[in-house]
């Protein structure tokens, strides 16, 4: 009879085995679906940190601890929250209208 052991992401909240699970950039267990889903949302906000023009300021909050801060594009140094140093930042968004707010929460990184 073999041991199987059942690990849960952090993310989802549901239990896999131990090949479709692995660590994040945080350390922290997700399962290979939620961590594609992460990847594909971190290479997303960076298009869009890429998009603006060289000097002009882009506001990052830490998830971590919700602190709000500017990054000038084109800095050489790395990105990270001045306040805690932790690299787990979301993009200050200005949305055009309300519906631009309800299309973007119907993001899948806002799935718990």
């Amino acid at each position: 009879m073999p041991l199987t052991s059942l690990y849960t992401c952090t993310r989802c909240k549901r239990e896999f085995n131990f090949e479709n699970i692995k660590y994040d950039d945080n350390n922290k267990l997700i399962c290979v679906e939620c961590l594609g889903k992460q990847q594909k949302l971190e290479k997303k906000e960076k298009l869009s940190v890429e998009k603006a023009d060289e000097g002009q300021p882009i506001k990052f909050i830490c998830v971590s601890c919700r602190f709000k801060f500017n990054v000038k594009k084109g800095s050489q140094k790395e990105i990270k929250c001045p306040f805690c140093g932790k690299t787990k930042l979301m993009l200050v968004k200005k949305y055009k209208d309300e519906n631009d707010l309800i299309n973007d929460s119907m993001d899948p990184r806002f799935d718990y």
